[in-house]
């Protein structure tokens, strides 16, 4: 297929996420040619609504730089005619196509063109990274953006990403013996190290001269993933440093992504190793605590973490914490008394303003409220609400056996892998197959945000 010519990379900025009733504050559009850039377009847009204070705190848009700003419709023909014969390119690309399109169905006119998503097309040709953000991939690829969160920042980094993303696709780097013919290697690693890497979920190491750990991570395709890594070494210092470092490597096939991901935290936490300092710096200090008071509601606190069972969510410090804490108590509109936010004999001042239903007089009957705090326990630990006990079955590492991954009250024990024929044994008999793991304040995070993802994909089995 042949590469289209003409792009016109687009970010926006706006007053919230839903095209329906917000507005564009902010627009930039570089036109590039597959070459060079030949045209570019940034403005902040008058809204004509007032910008919301998250979304300044966000972007360092306010609405005193925007009232003197265009409206949109001042601006609409310069959009129309700098995207005009080229390719809508964006990342997450619905997202700024809607926007777009809504302001110009206001003006009574259809705007419509071919798109291109940077995200999607990332996920393509970079499989097996953690999150395909904007900003992760910058980070990743080693992609400098001057203004996050500004459009013309965004606009920049989302240019420089997709001309990577095409030379890649030039290259043919989906092919094997292409990619390994332009692959950069570490100059003290064997390239034989590097072929034999399988195309498989597993966690992989990075070694330096004397056999010590520098680096471990986990991938859904181990080789691509290694080779993406020495492709942007170049793009930072750190990144050069590891890869002149790099005297061998190895790898562990897990089949399970879950079981990928759960034995990347568990070997990070043992090992150490000096270029996952993110993952290491992962310290848990502070909980937030849940208990039943003697009228029957649920109430919460925080404090320092300790083995405690009614500890409900683990965070870095208390600040973290309470914040966390108080917005999962004004979304459910819990009490503030409850949540440890206020004090003192009587209503709760959110009760005034009719943002507390009266758990703390009693006028909302304790089995009513506690369903709310249920929910609030689920926000806090990234849906964790099941407290039974369960078996994950995930895929093995052959089709002849399955990855086991066990939760006792909601608690994490461990995981193991059993062939296909021990399948159907009890429930209670696969469960004393699995080796014991403490459960790091992380792990829930973990199994929950992959449950999410892939409920369909995995069963769940009670004992």
């Amino acid at each position: 297929m042949s590469l289209p010519q003409h792009y016109a990379i687009i970010d926006i900025e706006t007053t919230g996420g839903d095209p329906r009733k917000d507005r564009i504050t902010e627009i930039a559009i570089y036109r590039y040619d597959g070459q060079q850039v030949t045209d570019s377009f940034t403005s902040l847009i008058n809204p004509e609504v007032p910008i919301p204070d998250r979304i300044t705190y966000l972007t360092g848009i306010d609405n005193d730089m925007v009232k003197d700003a265009p409206r949109f419709y001042e601006v609409a023909r310069q959009i129309v005619e700098i995207t005009e014969g080229s390719i809508f390119v964006a990342h997450n690309a619905r997202f700024d196509y809607g926007f777009i399109q809504k302001e110009f169905r206001s003006l009574g006119y259809t705007f419509s063109r071919k798109m291109l998503c940077t995200l999607k097309l990332a996920r393509k040709r970079l499989p097996g990274l953690q999150s395909y953000s904007l900003k992760n991939l910058c980070r990743e690829l080693g992609i400098t953006n001057e203004a996050s969160h500004r459009a013309f920042g965004d606009a920049k980094a989302t240019l420089v990403l997709l001309q990577q993303l095409l030379q890649q696709q030039e290259t043919g780097l989906d092919n094997l013996s292409l990619e390994m013919a332009s692959a950069k290697i570490p100059p003290n690693l064997p390239r034989s190290k590097v072929e034999a890497l399988p195309d498989a979920i597993g966690v992989y190491y990075f070694y330096d001269q004397h056999g010590n750990v520098l680096y471990t991570g986990k991938s859904n395709s181990i080789r691509k993933r290694v080779l993406s890594h020495f492709q942007a070494a170049y793009k930072t210092k750190r990144g050069m440093r590891l890869f002149e470092q790099i005297h061998d490597l190895g790898y562990e096939l897990t089949g399970s992504e879950l079981v990928a991901l759960l034995l990347e935290n568990e070997e990070i936490k043992r090992l150490l190793p000096p270029y996952n300092r993110a993952q290491r710096r992962r310290s848990f200090r502070y909980a937030v605590y849940a208990d039943v008071n003697e009228q029957g509601y649920h109430f919460f606190w925080v404090d320092k973490l300790r083995e405690d069972p009614r500890a409900v969510a683990c965070f870095s410090s208390r600040v973290h914490a309470e914040s966390s804490l108080r917005r999962a108590g004004e979304e459910y509109e819990l009490c503030p008394k409850l949540y440890g936010m206020e004090a003192g004999p009587g209503r709760c001042f959110h009760h005034q303003l009719h943002l507390c239903r009266g758990a703390c007089i009693g006028e909302e009957p304790p089995e009513v409220y506690n369903q709310r705090c249920m929910l609030a326990i689920a926000a806090l630990n990234y849906g964790q609400t099941d407290k039974g006990n369960y078996l994950i079955i995930d895929r093995g590492r052959n089709e002849h056996e399955r990855a086991v991954v066990c939760l006792e009250k909601g608690v994490y024990q461990g995981y193991t892998y059993v062939d296909l024929e021990l399948l159907q044994a009890s429930p209670a008999e696969l469960r004393t197959l699995v080796p014991f793991k403490a459960e790091a304040p992380d792990v829930q995070r973990i199994i929950q945000g992959f449950l999410r993802r892939n409920r369909k994909k995995v069963q769940l089995v009670s004992f």
